[in-house]
């Protein structure tokens, strides 16, 4: 331990003490164990209290989301501690998170966490993820598992994002919102719900559109759901599920110099405009699952799953070689899962968990020359396949009434074909095969009522994407592998405790992380301008970080909030042929980030909610000479509701950025020719109405 990493757990135990001491009290008192009892959580793949889990867990209820626009899954997880969200802005970039450092290495979407919608996967075997077609105005719940979760979820699970949409429901119910805003914003979104008999239906659908803060930045989506929940007996439940995404336009304004962000932050990258830079998609989801229980009291409990994606995706790149990306994809899969409760050894009780899983991703990929938004010429044409199957299983112990025990571990086998059918530079076709054991244990102790402690440990990996396997030793050549690239993975020791007491709420981790082959992103000069991406293992890098949350709820009216992160990433060895970056901090996560809200509620249906995001100083390139200036926003929204009868009109307003601050709304890592940085918008106003009938 360094002494900055010293000063930072004396720091962390201090205030854990203290919290404890402040949430614990007297020995002899009585105290309340406080909501954390009652969170249920089910990231860990079981259904556990949240104060029985040796893990940091996050959850976000729906109540949080009431008066925000529901453009961007940014806005949801903006104040999760140890989740660093970028890009919600340009929409044909995708949202960027970064969990603990894991996902920050990628120019464009998520990389390394683990994303699932109503138990669907939103990542795919090698490793991407997408959440654009989530509808937002249909999520219930999330949760979020802050740490490596390999022996769980498998490849490329750094962490996890478990998001649970809005179930059907017997009851009939319809709702319709409307949301206007600045930059030509528009959100329209209806439901419908109702069925009898054990059977429920609900519908959805919802309309996006806006013309963007910045030049070239218009977005036009259309989403709609089918969900059918069936209980057709006591223990057996039957979902079914389909969803459609359109995106018929989502521009991409590019990135700019620091100079061009600093002086006029609402231009386009000129190269993104000649080029007619921005994709289109439209994609389908398919998903059912079967639950079923055995035995007195459901001790035994099976899952069945099995889902299906088909997604056509086009994109316009600000290059004329190869420049305009086209593909279908197809991506499938299928789970089972059996738990059991009871006597596990000798006399100890405990819950086995265990699973098999099977993923299949096909993608016919082909590239051509951008003759300045015209498609030109075919210059490459790869079908890749993904295969991957996982097999994991957890014990559950409780060794004492408050001690529990976790101990599980998962096989991974990832495959990677591709067959190059375009053959006039030469035969890239080949394959890679990745095997990996992925173990976990923790222990939770139940100090007192209202207050737990745990130490965990941990591995994750993630191999590289189809994308990231171009061979940078022949950029020209576009397919073919970089077969000196092999997987990342990581090694995790966290140490936290949690409690409740009185209307307080907190929780404290501190972690450090060993990452060895860090997946990276480097420069190619002899394809610099190009705007694409070439990737390197980065040899051995520590993480090493402080997260700490408090909710406290001081009157029936007021609930405060405030999170810190504390990040201290840095590479071990980095050698490439760019540069020698060892001992430089990981870019693209800011060392310090501090949330804070405040929420009032009056009880007859007025609420207002200020939320303060400061954001420290981050590099943007591995050698740390760039950097994006830290900055603080203010935003601020409240509304009403009526009620008459079974029907209720909201209304709400907000006002984001209101001390017109500005700040980078996205890094791009070592991009070329110093255009990192993807303003965010200036003051803005938005607002909304919304029926509800019951």
């Amino acid at each position: 331990m360094n002494s900055v990493f010293k000063t930072a757990f004396a720091k962390t135990s201090f205030m854990v003490a203290a919290l404890a001491s402040c949430v614990s009290g007297p020995a002899s008192a009585e105290l309340d164990a406080g909501p954390t009892e009652r969170i249920e959580v089910t990231a860990t793949r079981t259904e556990l209290p949240l104060a029985e889990i040796p893990a940091a867990v996050t959850v976000i209820d729906r109540e949080e989301l009431e008066g925000l626009p529901l453009a961007s899954l940014a806005e949801v997880l903006a104040g999760v501690p140890g989740l660093f969200v970028q890009n919600a802005g340009n929409f044909s970039q995708d949202l960027r998170l970064a969990l603990r450092g894991s996902g920050a290495r990628s120019a464009f979407g998520i990389r390394g966490i683990a994303i699932l919608v109503d138990g669907i996967p939103q990542t795919l075997p090698d490793g991407q993820s997408q959440v654009d077609s989530i509808d937002l105005n249909e999520i219930e719940r999330i949760e979020i598992l802050r740490g490596p979760a390999s022996a769980l979820y498998g490849n490329a699970a750094g962490g996890v994002i478990l998001i649970t949409t809005r179930a059907a429901v017997e009851r009939a119910s319809a709702e319709v919102r409307q949301m206007v805003g600045e930059f030509g914003r528009l959100n329209t979104s209806a439901s419908l719900s109702g069925g009898r008999d054990g059977l429920a239906v609900r519908l959805n659908a919802s309309r996006l559109e806006q013309d963007g803060f910045r030049d070239h930045a218009e977005v036009e989506q259309y989403r709609a759901g089918l969900r059918v929940n069936w209980q057709a007996a006591t223990s057996t439940r039957i979902t079914a599920e389909v969803n459609y995404f359109e995106a018929p336009e989502e521009q991409d304004p590019g990135a700019l110099t620091a100079e061009q962000a600093r002086t006029t932050p609402s231009m386009a990258n000129p190269a993104n405009v000649r080029f007619d830079g921005g994709e289109s998609l439209d994609q389908w989801r398919f998903g059912a699952s079967l639950e079923q229980g055995f035995g007195a009291l459901d001790r035994h409990r099976l899952r069945l799953s099995g889902f299906g994606f088909l997604r056509d995706f086009e994109n316009r790149l600000p290059f004329q070689g190869g420049g305009q990306v086209a593909f279908e994809r197809t991506f499938a899969g299928a789970d089972a899962q059996y738990e059991f409760d009871g006597v596990a050894f000798g006399s100890l009780d405990g819950r086995l968990t265990a699973g098999v899983e099977y993923r299949n991703q096909n993608d016919d990929r082909l590239r051509f020359d951008n003759l300045e938004g015209v498609r030109g010429e075919r210059v490459f044409d790869q079908r890749e396949k993904v295969t991957a199957t996982g097999l994991y299983l957890q014990q559950m112990l409780g060794l004492t009434a408050a001690v529990n025990l976790t101990v599980g571990g998962r096989f991974d086998e990832v495959e990677l074909d591709v067959n190059d059918k375009f053959l006039v530079d030469g035969d890239d076709s080949g394959d890679r095969r990745w095997t990996e054991f992925s173990p976990f244990a923790g222990l939770n102790w139940q100090a007192r009522p209202g207050l737990n402690l745990w130490l965990n440990f941990g591995t994750s990996f993630q191999t590289p994407t189809t994308t990231e396997l171009a061979n940078p030793e022949d950029p020209a050549a576009g397919g073919g592998f970089n077969r000196a690239l092999g997987p990342e993975t990581a090694r995790n020791v966290e140490l936290g405790a949690r409690g409740g007491h009185a209307g307080v709420n907190w929780e404290a981790v501190l972690f450090r992380t060993r990452v060895d082959d860090a997946i990276v992103s480097i420069e190619v000069p002899e394809f610099s301008g190009t705007g694409r991406d070439f990737f390197a293992n980065a040899g051995s890098s520590t993480r090493r970080g402080v997260e700490v949350a408090l909710d406290w709820q001081p009157t029936d009216a007021l609930t405060l909030g405030a999170a810190w992160t504390w990040s201290d990433f840095v590479f071990g060895r980095f050698v490439t042929a760019g540069g020698d970056f060892s001992g430089r901090q990981l870019p693209g996560v800011p060392e310090h980030r501090f949330d804070f809200h405040a929420t009032w509620r009056d009880g007859g249906g007025t609420f207002a909610r200020l939320d303060l995001r400061f954001v420290g100083e981050l590099f943007a390139d591995n050698a740390n000479t760039a950097t994006s200036p830290s900055h603080t926003v203010l935003d601020l929204r409240a509304g009403h509701e009526w009620r008459l009868d079974n029907i209720r009109l909201n209304a709400f307003i907000g006002l984001g950025n209101l001390f017109d601050k500005r700040y980078n709304d996205n890094v791009r890592v070592n991009a070329f020719g110093g255009r990192f940085f993807e303003p965010a918008p200036d003051r803005n106003v938005f607002g909304g109405l919304g029926l509800r009938w019951n």
